[in-house]
């Protein structure tokens, strides 16, 4: 009987433990995340302060200063960590920063830019994927609550980007179609199905407003 208690003793003080590492590697994951968009911010800030000077100086005119300049579209800025905007769903509560490339390391950060995909605000197909975590209300965990209608923010270079969500579907791993280039401005967010599960993909799209 004494064994039979100090193994449900061990038993719980295993399962405290998991918890306790798991929620501080979640904390700690979720506070370098801050730091990376706190860094992005700052750069986006520098980089707009020495365009600000530059065109000063060539001109002798002033330009106000204001969160909202940056450099143009359709180039990525200076790193940190190839950090190039953040994307909120209002409807979800999800805020994650994007960052260029979609392996296995950039993903740990947040939603990943496909390469060689539109910029947000381009022509063309612009392709986010996220991991679709097992913790409720992380990365693109809770994707498949957004419905049509819902509006998507995607911030980059310092311009918010403003996407109505058009549709939603899934589909197999290998169907690629939702990769595809396209001719007017589209938004493609990908993640695994269901959560957890990378047995199917699923897939929510959006248009600008």
């Amino acid at each position: 009987m004494a064994r039979k208690r100090r193994l449900s003793t061990y038993l719980i003080i295993g399962g405290l433990l998991l918890m306790i590492i798991t929620l501080a590697g979640n904390l700690i994951t979720r506070y370098q995340q801050d730091q990376m968009l706190r860094e992005y911010e700052e750069t986006l800030r520098n980089q707009t302060s020495q365009l600000n000077a530059s065109f000063e100086a060539a001109t002798g005119e002033e330009i106000p200063d204001t969160t909202d300049s940056a450099v143009s579209p359709g180039k990525p800025p200076e790193k940190p960590e190839q950090v190039i905007g953040k994307i909120l769903i209002p409807a979800i509560d999800s805020e994650l920063l994007v960052v260029e490339g979609t392996d296995s390391r950039q993903l740990r950060w947040g939603a990943g830019h496909l390469t060689g995909s539109a910029y947000p605000g381009e022509s063309g197909n612009c392709v986010l994927a996220a991991h679709r975590d097992y913790t409720f209300g992380t990365y693109f965990s809770r994707l498949d609550e957004v419905k049509e209608g819902d509006t998507i923010e995607v911030e980059y270079l310092g311009f918010t980007h403003s996407y109505r969500v058009t549709g939603s579907l899934i589909t197999t791993p290998d169907d690629l179609s939702a990769l595809m280039p396209a001719e007017k401005p589209i938004l493609t967010l990908i993640t695994c199905h269901p959560r957890g599960s990378g047995k199917e993909r699923l897939i929510v799209t959006a248009e600008p407003i």
